[in-house]
């Protein structure tokens, strides 16, 4: 139950209350001939950025997956009889050996669909080239091969 005592104590604080937010409010300016208010912007407000962030995707980022990319060459990746093969060389132009994973991608080029991936590990020396090959690696033979990308990407184990 509540007594006199505690409405006067609500009463008060409610007051104080709505009399602390008042003193926080800009001043007053005086409406112009038009009845809009000028108000300077305060220092604490920001503006919100509503464009996206622009990402570049075209070069590969520094100690980023892909960056052995460029020592891999593609002799053939397609397919015979719904069977798809891969050949082609990795070439280390590094004075050190590379422990590399090379990925072969099937992709539909229609709905960018994921057909399969088949990674290979290599190890190549030092001023070397080894072959990559990847025979059979994947059959379907419902799969249009004008339909389908064949994507490639070389990762540094070490990394």
């Amino acid at each position: 139950m509540r007594t006199p005592m505690t409405y006067a104590a609500g009463l008060g604080l409610a007051a104080a209350t709505l009399l602390g937010a008042a003193g926080c409010a800009q001043p007053e300016q005086a409406p112009t001939d038009g009845g809009t208010v000028s108000v300077a912007i305060q220092p604490t407000i920001t503006p919100l950025r509503t464009e996206p962030e622009t990402v570049s995707t075209t070069a590969a980022g520094t100690g980023g997956l892909f960056d052995l990319g460029e020592l891999l060459t593609t002799t053939s990746c397609d397919q015979t009889g719904g069977v798809w093969s891969y050949r082609g060389t990795l070439a280390n132009d590094t004075g050190e050996e590379l422990d590399v994973t090379v990925a072969i991608s099937l992709v539909s080029s229609a709905d960018e669909k994921l057909l399969t991936v088949h990674e290979l590990d290599l190890r190549v020396p030092a001023g070397e080239t080894v072959p990559v090959e990847a025979p059979s690696f994947y059959s379907d033979q419902d799969v249009d091969p004008a339909t389908v990308q064949c994507l490639t990407g070389v990762t540094d184990k070490e990394q």
